[in-house]
Protein backbone atom coordinates (compact mmCIF):
# COMPACT_ATOMS: atom_id res chain seq x y z
CA UNK A 1 0.00 0.00 0.00
CA UNK A 2 1.28 3.46 -0.91
CA UNK A 3 1.90 5.68 2.10
CA UNK A 4 1.56 9.24 0.89
CA UNK A 5 2.26 11.61 3.73
CA UNK A 6 0.35 14.88 3.95
CA UNK A 7 3.65 16.76 4.26
CA UNK A 8 4.72 15.27 0.91
CA UNK A 9 1.47 16.42 -0.68
CA UNK A 10 1.95 19.91 0.81
CA UNK A 11 5.50 20.12 -0.52
CA UNK A 12 4.37 19.02 -3.98
CA UNK A 13 1.45 21.47 -3.96
CA UNK A 14 3.78 24.33 -3.02
CA UNK A 15 6.12 23.39 -5.86
CA UNK A 16 3.35 22.98 -8.43
CA UNK A 17 1.08 25.95 -7.63
CA UNK A 18 3.36 28.56 -9.23
CA UNK A 19 3.58 26.44 -12.40
CA UNK A 20 -0.16 26.30 -13.16
CA UNK A 21 -1.22 28.02 -16.36
CA UNK A 22 -4.60 28.51 -17.98
CA UNK A 23 -5.53 27.41 -21.51
CA UNK A 24 -3.91 30.55 -22.93
CA UNK A 25 -0.65 29.75 -21.13
CA UNK A 26 -1.01 32.53 -18.54
CA UNK A 27 0.05 31.89 -14.94
CA UNK A 28 -2.98 31.09 -12.78
CA UNK A 29 -1.49 32.45 -9.56
CA UNK A 30 0.39 35.64 -8.84
CA UNK A 31 1.39 34.29 -5.42
CA UNK A 32 3.44 31.07 -5.29
CA UNK A 33 1.35 29.62 -2.43
CA UNK A 34 -1.99 30.35 -4.12
CA UNK A 35 -2.83 33.08 -1.61
CA UNK A 36 -3.93 35.34 -4.46
CA UNK A 37 -7.12 33.29 -4.36
CA UNK A 38 -9.30 33.88 -1.32
CA UNK A 39 -10.17 31.15 1.12
CA UNK A 40 -13.67 31.23 -0.39
CA UNK A 41 -12.27 30.61 -3.88
CA UNK A 42 -10.32 27.58 -2.62
CA UNK A 43 -13.55 26.39 -0.99
CA UNK A 44 -15.27 26.75 -4.37
CA UNK A 45 -12.51 24.73 -6.04
CA UNK A 46 -12.87 21.97 -3.43
CA UNK A 47 -16.66 21.93 -3.65
CA UNK A 48 -16.38 21.81 -7.44
CA UNK A 49 -14.37 18.60 -7.18
CA UNK A 50 -16.88 17.17 -4.70
CA UNK A 51 -19.58 18.04 -7.23
CA UNK A 52 -17.75 16.18 -9.98
CA UNK A 53 -17.59 13.10 -7.74
CA UNK A 54 -21.27 13.48 -6.83
CA UNK A 55 -22.18 13.67 -10.53
CA UNK A 56 -20.30 10.44 -11.27
CA UNK A 57 -22.00 8.66 -8.37
CA UNK A 58 -25.39 9.97 -9.53
CA UNK A 59 -24.76 8.40 -12.94
CA UNK A 60 -23.87 5.10 -11.30
CA UNK A 61 -26.97 5.24 -9.10
CA UNK A 62 -29.36 5.86 -11.97
CA UNK A 63 -27.75 3.10 -14.05
CA UNK A 64 -25.95 5.15 -16.71
CA UNK A 65 -22.73 3.32 -15.88
CA UNK A 66 -21.54 0.52 -13.67
CA UNK A 67 -19.52 1.31 -10.57
CA UNK A 68 -16.62 -0.66 -12.03
CA UNK A 69 -16.71 1.51 -15.17
CA UNK A 70 -16.78 4.71 -13.13
CA UNK A 71 -14.10 3.66 -10.64
CA UNK A 72 -11.07 5.10 -12.52
CA UNK A 73 -12.74 8.54 -12.63
CA UNK A 74 -14.01 8.21 -9.05
CA UNK A 75 -10.42 7.62 -7.88
CA UNK A 76 -9.28 10.72 -9.77
CA UNK A 77 -12.01 12.86 -8.20
CA UNK A 78 -11.08 11.68 -4.69
CA UNK A 79 -7.46 12.60 -5.45
CA UNK A 80 -8.52 16.05 -6.69
CA UNK A 81 -10.59 16.58 -3.54
CA UNK A 82 -7.68 15.73 -1.22
CA UNK A 83 -5.31 17.93 -3.24
CA UNK A 84 -7.65 20.92 -3.06
CA UNK A 85 -8.31 20.30 0.64
CA UNK A 86 -4.59 20.55 1.29
CA UNK A 87 -4.25 23.80 -0.68
CA UNK A 88 -7.30 25.21 1.10
CA UNK A 89 -5.87 24.21 4.50
CA UNK A 90 -2.59 25.90 3.46
CA UNK A 91 -4.48 29.19 3.13
CA UNK A 92 -5.43 28.91 6.82
CA UNK A 93 -1.92 27.89 7.88
CA UNK A 94 -3.18 24.42 8.81
CA UNK A 95 -1.01 21.32 8.52
CA UNK A 96 -3.65 18.91 7.24
CA UNK A 97 -1.77 15.84 8.42
CA UNK A 98 -1.46 17.20 11.95
CA UNK A 99 -5.11 18.22 11.98
CA UNK A 100 -6.29 14.80 10.80
CA UNK A 101 -4.14 12.93 13.34
CA UNK A 102 -5.37 15.15 16.17
CA UNK A 103 -9.04 14.89 15.23
CA UNK A 104 -8.86 11.13 14.54
CA UNK A 105 -7.34 10.53 17.98
CA UNK A 106 -9.86 12.85 19.64
CA UNK A 107 -12.76 10.89 18.13
CA UNK A 108 -11.16 7.54 19.01
CA UNK A 109 -10.89 8.65 22.60
CA UNK A 110 -14.46 9.98 22.66
CA UNK A 111 -15.98 6.79 21.23
CA UNK A 112 -13.76 4.44 23.24
CA UNK A 113 -11.90 3.01 20.25
CA UNK A 114 -8.35 1.86 20.94
CA UNK A 115 -7.12 2.91 17.50
CA UNK A 116 -4.84 5.93 17.34
CA UNK A 117 -2.41 7.48 14.87
CA UNK A 118 1.03 8.48 16.16
CA UNK A 119 2.84 11.65 15.14
CA UNK A 120 4.95 9.57 12.72
CA UNK A 121 1.74 8.31 11.04
CA UNK A 122 1.89 4.81 12.52
CA UNK A 123 -1.41 3.23 13.53
CA UNK A 124 -1.36 1.91 17.05
CA UNK A 125 -3.78 0.15 19.32
CA UNK A 126 -4.32 1.94 22.65
CA UNK A 127 -3.05 5.33 23.63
Amino acid sequence: MNKLMFMTLREANLMRLPLFTDRQGRKCHSEPDGSDWSQAEWLQATVGELGELANLLKKVRRGDMLLEEAMPEIKKEFADIVTYLDIWALQFGIDLGEAVISKFNEVSERVGADVFISDNSEVRLSK
